[in-house]
């Protein structure tokens, strides 16, 4: 899968740094696969993080964190925590084991969340219903046998001011002892992480991949269209791509839509965010300038062109963009636009 991987990189790639971003985005996503399927034990599960401060793969909100556990439908957990002030939670269960495709199985947003008065949170995952006194105050939510992952995004509009919920994941009964590895366990592992790196690795052949003949244009994707498994049914998105000269840059105009979340992400041409340590290549609706019109103009460019909102493409030439909204209110129009680059 590595051989194979590399080859579709090299093939891909129309730059050099295109050639060493992909290979360097194929090593991440193959450490973080390596704690998808090795690093696990779906009889005592614990959230780890999929994307970290260099880490930023599988085209991601870089607002935010996305954390997951493993784990396995034929037990039953508890998954716990304090809600705090990050904008957006969700929690989705993705079921589907070995080569079978993944699904969403259970989805439990924020506004489902049942919150005691310090802001706690707790609720019983497990395939039948469990007793009342196993239960106790905490609800129910139907997971089916196969049920193999447990995903968390958390969006955070203003990083400043806002704290991210807090997250455990324990298993309703205590485990038995650890079963020695085997080899059949070993193989299944390590065939599951190949299908995940291969996964990663082709978004921009799986996900919209029209997109690159036609770029510099945004097209609306329901959750369902940019596959199940992907995202949350209260995400919305429209997503494109850009292709530049160094001496132009792309602006997007909109109108916000009424939400409570929206931001636009810039990303290189394998789905990676763009040097989110370094580089303004993301912006939310508490971190965006709205004109006093009540249109929000963002502008990717290769340098601050000195007006609109800037996001940084590093000097990219092609790339992705994002535009991603919550709770299902009406989508923008937006207008796109080539411009020549003026410095200020």
């Amino acid at each position: 899968m590595l051989g194979d991987m590399t080859a579709m990189v090299e093939a891909t790639a129309e730059t050099e740094l295109e050639l060493l971003e992909g290979l360097r985005t194929l090593g991440r996503i193959t450490a973080l696969c390596a704690e998808l399927s090795l690093d696990v034990d779906a009889e005592a599960p614990w959230f780890f993080a999929m994307n970290g401060e260099s880490r930023c793969v599988g085209g991601p909100n870089p607002d935010g964190a996305y954390h997951l556990a493993m784990i396995d439908g034929r037990h039953r957990y508890v998954v716990s925590g304090e809600r705090n002030s990050a904008t957006y939670l969700g929690f989705q269960v993705l079921a589907g084991t070995g080569l079978t495709p993944r699904r969403m199985a259970a989805f439990v947003s924020d506004h489902q969340l049942e919150l005691d008065a310090e802001g706690r949170f707790s609720f019983v995952l497990a395939a039948s219903e469990p007793s009342a006194a196993e239960l106790g105050p905490r609800p129910w939510v139907s997971i089916p046998e196969d049920a193999s992952s447990i995903v968390v995004r958390q969006y955070v509009a203003d990083p400043l001011e806002e704290q991210l919920a807090t997250l455990d994941v324990r298993p309703l009964e205590r485990p038995g002892p650890l079963a020695p590895l085997t080899d059949d366990v070993l193989s299944e592992q390590f065939t599951a992480m190949g299908w995940t790196i291969w996964k990663l690795a082709t978004l921009h052949q799986t996900i919209k991949p029209e997109l690159l003949d036609m770029p510099n244009r945004l097209i609306t994707a329901a959750a369902a269209e940019l596959g199940a498994a992907e995202t949350t049914p209260d995400n919305l998105y429209m997503i494109g791509t850009f292709r530049l000269e160094p001496s132009e840059a792309l602006v997007l105009e909109f109108e916000p839509p009424d939400t409570r979340y929206w931001s636009v992400t810039a990303e290189n041409i394998w789905h990676e965010c763009i040097d989110v340590r370094r580089r303004r290549s993301s912006l939310t609706n508490a971190t965006a300038e709205v004109s006093p019109d009540g249109v929000a103009r963002v502008v990717l460019a290769a340098v601050d062109p000195g007006f609109g909102n800037w996001i940084d493409t590093g000097g990219r030439h092609r790339g992705f963009v994002t535009l991603r909204w919550l709770d299902n209110p009406i989508a923008p129009t937006v207008t796109t636009t080539v411009a020549p680059l003026t410095r200020p």
